[in-house]
C-alpha cells in the first residue's frame, strides 16, 4: 500500500490478505464466510469473526484520510475506492484499452496503453500476502502480465519495432506457450530470417512430443504453413496497402477469393452507456482459445439488438472477412420464425456460395457453412433468436469467427457446451435518468428533477420505454414533464402512455410477444407473480402465490426473461412486466384474489413465526389457518428470524401497501404488529411510526378492538423511545414534551382496549411499557404503579421478570440501592423456571448496571461478562457490545485502564458499522487515535 509515493504498512499477514481481497473484489460485497475461509485456507479458527472484525477495524483506521472506505453491507464488507487508486484495476484497464485500440488499428495508442499497464508492476504481485487464495489471484495476475506483454510485443513488431530478442528470452522462460513461439517466428521471418523461424517451430514441435505427447496446435501450425509458402500477408506493410495482418497474425484472406458481406444494420449516433457490456464482449476477442458463439439475453426493449450492432460496428475491423446479419424473427409480431434451413440458405448465398450450389437438407447446409468459415474470421450477428434449436446449426465450427445471438429466450442449452453469455439488465436510475436528459436536453431536467426521478421510476429503467417518453417530450417542447410524470404514476395508465401506433416501439405489444409463446400454465403463473407485492421475492412467496410447489414455471420465465432471478431463488418483476401481467390477471378476477390472499397468508403468518422467536415472551396474533397452497416459513432460531426479517423487510412493508390498496384492513394492522417487532429491534423507528399509523388507521376502519390495541401499543413504544422508554440501560433523554404525552397517551388507550377484551396479559405488557419511562415529564410514582399492576394482571414469569427488571433500574435511579439489588436478583430468580436466554442474559446485565450504582464492582463485572457471554451464544451483537461497553466501565471504576479500553475495543468492534449511541461513547473513550480507525461505514 503507497500513499503520497511512500510505502505504509499494511499490517500482519492475514490483513494484508484481507486488504488484498476487498481491493480485488472491487467493491462488491464479500461475505464473512467467504473472507475467513480465504483467510485461513478453508480453517478459521475459533472467533474468527472477531479477529475479521478486529482486521476491519484496523483497516479502516490505516484507510484514515483517504478516499477509501470498508463498508459493512449485510452479513459482509465491501471496500469502495476510486478504480484509479488500485494498481490492479488500472492494470487491467489499461491492457482493455490497448486490446481495444489495437483492434480499432490505433497501434500507437494500444502500444502507450499497454506500456502504461505494465510500468505499474512492482515485484511478482501480492508480495507478502500469504493463502491460497493470494496464491491464486497471483497466478490469475501473471498470467495477465504475460498476455500484457506478448501483446506490447505483437504491437511493436506490427509497427516495425525490434522484438527477437526479447521474444526470444520469453520462449525459453515459457517453452510451452505456442502463442509466444508463433509469434517469434513471425519477427524472425519479418528480419529474413525464415530459417531460423522455422528452427523455432521444430524445436517446439520436437519440445510438446517429447515431453507431452502432443503436436503443435493450430496457430503454431498455420504460422509454420505461412511461413513455408512465403504468406505476403507476414510482411509488414504501409496503411492502405493491403495484406495487413491481425494481432494474432491471422491473415485477412486465404485460398479463393471471398466475398465480404457488409450486412450490419446503421448503429445508432445516439449509443448510449453498457459499458460493461461492450468490455464483456471486447473480452470475447481477447482470450486464448476465444468462444465462437456469444448470447446478448434480456427482455423485450431492454436494448439487445442496439447494443449487438453498436459492438460489431465498433469491431468490424477484427472480422475482414465479413459481418453477417440475419434477423431470426423469434420475437416478431406479423412473421413466423425464421427456419433455420433458410437462414442457412442466405448465409451462404451472401460468402458468395452460387445458390445452385446450396445442398438440401439442414445439416449438408449448417456442414458447407462451417466449411466457407473455417480459417477465416466472419462475424454473423443472428438477432431475435427464438430457442437454442434455431440458432444451433447457424454457429461457426472453428475459432476465429463469431457468431453473436440476441434472444429474449437465456438459451441455456447453448451456454453448456461453451457459448458465452450476459443478460441484460434495465438501466439504474443514474443512467435513466441521463438517458433521458439526452433527449429531453439538461435545461427542462434542471428544472425538474423531480418529475424526472418520477418517469425514470415509472418506467423502470427500459430503455425502449424511456426513449418512447423522451422522443414525445423532445417533439413537444411546451410540456412540462410534471404532466407525463403524473399520468405514468397510475400503474393502470402506464402502459397506455407507452403506447403507441406502432407495435414495434408500443411496449403493451412488446411484452405481449414474449407472452405467445408460454403455455397456460406459465401464463397463469405469470398473473399470479404478478398479484404479489411490489417487490423481490423468494421460492416460498412464489409457490404461495402460484398454489404448487413446483418451480417449473419460475425457470421457464426466467429464460423468457419476464422474470428476473436476482439469487439463488431469489426472483424480481420488472415493474412493466408486472404491469401487464396484471392486466391479463384482471380477466380472471379469481385467479388474482387467490394468488393475493395466499400471498398475505404467507407473509403475516412467516412473519408471525419469526417474531415469536424474536419476542418468545410477547402475546402472539390469534390468526386463521392459511389457505391451501400458501407456505409458511418458520426460522429456526432467533438469529434466523432475524435474518428472514432483514431480508424481507421490503417485501413485507410493500406487502402493507398491497393489503392497503385491496382495501384487507385486518391484514394491514397485522402486518404492522409483525413487521414493527424487527423495525423496534432494528431501531428503525422512523419506519415503525408511520407503519404503525398506518395499522391504525386500518384497525380504526376495521372497527377490530385488539387490532387497535396493538397498535396504539406499538405506536406508543416508537414514540417513547424518543423520550428514554426502552429496554434497561444507558438511554437518551427525549426533547419533546408533546411526544411524551402522545406516547404515554396511546400506550393509555392500549391499556384500556385490551383489558376491555379481557385480555389481561396483554395489558399487563403495555403496563411495562409504560412503566419504563425514565424522562422529565414522568409523574412522581407513575413508573413504580404500573410496573407492580403489571405484575398483578399476568403469573407469566417472563414479564413478571421484565416488570422486576424494570422497577431494579427505575430503583436505582432514585437512589435507593438495596431495592434495585433485591429486586435485580428476584427478577433473576423468576427466570429460573424459563428457558429464556436473552431475557436472562438482560437481566444478568441490569442486575451488573445496579450493583455498578451501588459499588459492588467485582460482581458487577461478573455480572458483565456472563451477559456478554449469553448474548454472543444467542448471536446478538448489539446487546453483546453493550454488555462489553458496561464491563468496560467496570473496570474503568476498578481503576484497571488498560483492561478497561481493552474490552472497550472490543465492544467497539462488534457495534462498529451501526448506528448505536453507545458506539459513539466508546468512541470517545477510547480517544480520537481509535475513533478514526473505525469509522462507521
Amino acid at each position: 500500500m503507497w500513499r503520497s509515493g511512500t510505502e505504509v504498512p499494511a499490517g500482519s499477514p492475514q490483513q494484508k490478505a484481507l486488504l488484498a481481497m476487498l481491493l480485488l473484489h472491487a467493491g462488491r460485497v464479500t461475505g464473512t464466510d467467504e473472507l475467513a475461509a480465504a483467510l485461513w485456507d478453508d480453517e478459521p479458527p475459533r472467533g474468527a469473526s472477531g479477529t475479521l472484525r478486529t482486521y476491519v477495524s484496523r483497516l479502516r483506521h490505516l484507510l484514515h484520510g483517504t478516499d477509501a472506505t470498508v463498508e459493512t453491507v449485510s452479513g459482509g464488507y465491501a471496500l469502495r475506492t476510486a478504480p484509479a487508486s488500485v494498481d490492479v484495476a488500472r492494470f487491467e484497464a489499461l491492457l482493455s484499452q490497448g486490446r481495444r485500440l489495437g483492434r480499432a488499428a490505433d497501434l500507437g495508442g494500444a502500444l502507450a496503453a499497454l506500456t502504461d499497464a505494465l510500468a505499474l508492476w512492482r515485484g511478482d504481485g501480492l508480495d507478502g500476502v500469504p493463502g491460497t487464495y493470494a496464491a491464486n489471484q497471483r497466478v490469475r495476475l501473471q498470467e495477465e502480465r504475460l498476455a500484457a506483454i506478448t501483446l506490447r510485443l505483437a504491437t511493436m513488431l506490427d509497427t516495425g519495432g525490434a522484438v527477437v530478442a526479447e521474444l526470444t528470452t520469453m520462449v525459453e522462460a515459457h517453452p510451452y506457450r505456442e502463442d509466444i513461439r508463433a509469434l517469434l517466428m513471425r519477427a524472425l521471418y519479418r528480419d529474413g530470417r525464415q530459417a531460423d523461424a522455422i528452427e523455432v517451430y521444430q524445436a517446439g514441435a520436437r519440445l510438446l512430443a517429447d515431453e507431452l505427447g502432443l503436436d503443435p496446435g493450430p496457430a503454431l501450425r498455420d504460422m509454420y504453413q505461412r511461413i513455408l509458402v512465403s504468406d505476403p500477408g507476414l510482411v509488414l506493410t504501409e496503411p492502405g496497402q493491403g495484406g495487413a495482418t491481425t494481432g494474432h497474425g491471422a491473415p485477412g484472406t486465404q485460398g479463393a477469393p471471398l466475398v465480404r458481406p457488409a450486412q450490419l444494420p446503421a448503429d445508432r449516433h445516439d449509443f448510449f452507456g453498457r459499458q460493461q457490456e461492450l468490455a464483456w464482449a471486447d473480452a470475447l476477442l481477447d482470450v486464448e482459445g476465444a468462444p465462437t458463439s456469444a448470447v446478448i439475453s434480456g427482455m423485450g426493449g431492454v436494448g439487445k439488438s442496439s447494443l449487438a450492432i453498436h459492438w460489431a460496428h465498433q469491431n468490424a475491423g477484427a472480422f475482414p472477412d465479413g459481418q453477417l446479419y440475419v434477423d431470426l424473427r423469434g420475437f416478431d409480431h406479423t412473421q413466423s420464425p425464421l427456419d433455420p434451413d433458410e437462414a442457412l440458405v442466405r448465409i451462404l448465398e451472401s460468402l458468395g456460395v452460387r445458390s445452385d450450389h446450396v445442398p438440401d437438407g439442414l445439416d449438408a447446409r449448417a456442414a458447407l457453412y462451417r466449411s466457407t468459415v473455417a480459417g477465416r474470421r466472419v462475424l454473423v450477428l443472428l438477432d431475435n433468436a427464438r430457442d437454442a434449436a434455431q440458432v444451433r446449426p447457424l454457429l461457426p465450427g472453428t475459432s476465429g469467427s463469431l457468431a453473436l445471438i440476441t434472444s429474449r429466450d437465456r438459451l441455456a442449452a447453448l451456454r453448456v457446451t461453451g457459448t458465452a453469455a450476459v443478460h441484460l439488465d434495465t438501466f439504474g436510475d443514474a443512467d435513466a435518468g441521463a438517458l433521458l436528459s439526452r433527449w429531453v436536453g439538461p435545461e427542462r431536467v434542471d428544472a425538474d428533477p423531480t418529475s424526472l426521478a418520477a418517469i425514470v421510476d415509472a418506467t423502470a429503467g427500459l430503455p425502449l420505454a424511456l426513449a418512447v417518453v423522451g422522443a414525445r417530450l423532445r417533439d413537444a417542447p411546451g410540456v412540462p414533464l410534471s404532466a407525463v410524470a403524473s399520468e405514468l404514476r397510475s400503474a393502470r395508465e402506464v402502459l397506455d402512455v407507452l403506447g403507441d401506433t406502432d407495435p414495434a416501439v408500443d411496449i403493451r405489444a412488446v411484452l405481449s410477444w414474449s407472452c405467445t409463446n408460454l403455455d397456460p400454465e406459465t401464463l397463469r403463473a405469470l398473473c399470479q407473480l404478478a398479484a404479489l407485492p411490489e417487490a423481490p421475492f423468494d421460492a416460498p412467496a412464489a409457490r404461495s402465490a402460484m398454489g404448487r410447489q413446483d418451480l417449473t414455471a419460475l425457470e421457464t420465465l426466467t429464460r423468457a426473461s419476464l422474470l428476473v432471478q436476482t439469487g439463488w431463488h431469489q426472483y424480481a418483476l420488472h415493474d412493466l412486466v408486472r404491469a401487464y401481467a396484471g392486466e391479463l390477471a384482471a380477466e380472471s378476477s379469481e385467479v388474482r384474489q387467490g394468488a393475493i390472499d395466499r400471498a398475505m397468508d404467507h407473509y403475516i403468518g412467516s412473519a408471525n413465526e419469526a417474531t415469536v422467536l424474536l419476542e418468545p415472551i410477547r402475546v402472539p396474533l390469534d390468526l386463521i389457518s392459511p389457505a391451501p397452497g400458501a407456505e409458511i416459513v418458520r426460522p429456526v432460531d432467533a438469529a434466523a428470524a432475524l435474518v428472514w426479517f432483514g431480508e424481507h423487510r421490503g417485501a413485507l412493508q410493500a406487502a402493507v401497501e398491497t393489503a392497503l390498496a385491496e382495501g384487507l384492513d385486518e391484514r394491514v394492522w397485522q402486518l404492522a404488529w409483525c413487521l414493527a417487532t424487527y423495525l423496534h429491534r432494528a431501531e428503525y423507528w422512523s419506519d415503525a411510526i408511520a407503519l404503525w399509523r398506518v395499522g391504525l388507521a386500518a384497525a380504526e376502519r376495521s372497527g377490530h378492538v385488539v387490532g387497535q390495541a396493538r397498535a396504539h401499543q406499538g405506536l406508543g413504544v416508537a414514540l417513547g423511545v424518543q423520550t428514554g422508554l426502552g429496554p434497561p440501560g444507558p438511554y437518551t433523554p427525549g426533547s419533546s414534551h408533546d411526544i411524551a404525552h402522545s406516547a404515554r397517551t396511546h400506550l393509555e388507550e392500549a391499556v384500556r382496549l385490551y383489558l376491555s377484551e379481557g385480555r389481561q396479559t396483554a395489558a399487563a405488557w403495555v403496563l411495562v411499557s409504560l412503566g419504563s419511562y425514565n424522562d422529565e415529564y414522568s409523574e412522581q410514582g407513575v413508573t413504580t404503579m404500573a410496573l407492580e399492576r403489571a405484575i398483578e394482571l399476568s403469573d407469566e414469569p417472563s414479564l413478571q421478570a421484565l416488570a422486576l427488571n424494570n422497577l431494579a433500574v427505575h430503583y436505582m435511579t432514585l437512589g435507593d440501592a438495596v431495592h434495585a439489588l433485591a429486586t435485580a436478583r428476584a427478577a433473576l430468580a423468576r427466570l429460573a423456571t424459563t428457558d429464556d436466554a436473552l431475557a436472562v442474559a438482560h437481566a444478568t446485565d441490569t442486575l451488573g448496571i445496579v450493583q455498578l450504582a451501588a459499588g459492588q464492582v467485582r460482581d458487577a463485572a461478573v455480572s458483565f461478562r456472563t451477559a456478554a457471554v449469553a448474548f454472543g451464544e444467542a448471536r446478538d451483537l448489539k446487546y453483546q457490545g453493550a454488555s462489553l461497553a458496561n464491563l468496560g466501565d467496570a473496570h474503568a471504576v476498578a481503576g484497571d485502564a488498560a483492561a478497561a479500553a481493552a474490552v472497550r475495543a472490543e465492544a467497539l468492534a462488534l457495534l462498529d458499522g451501526t448506528s448505536d449511541p453507545v458506539a459513539d461513547r466508546l468512541r470517545r473513550l477510547l480517544g480520537d487515535e481509535v475513533g478514526g480507525s473505525v469509522r462507521s461505514a
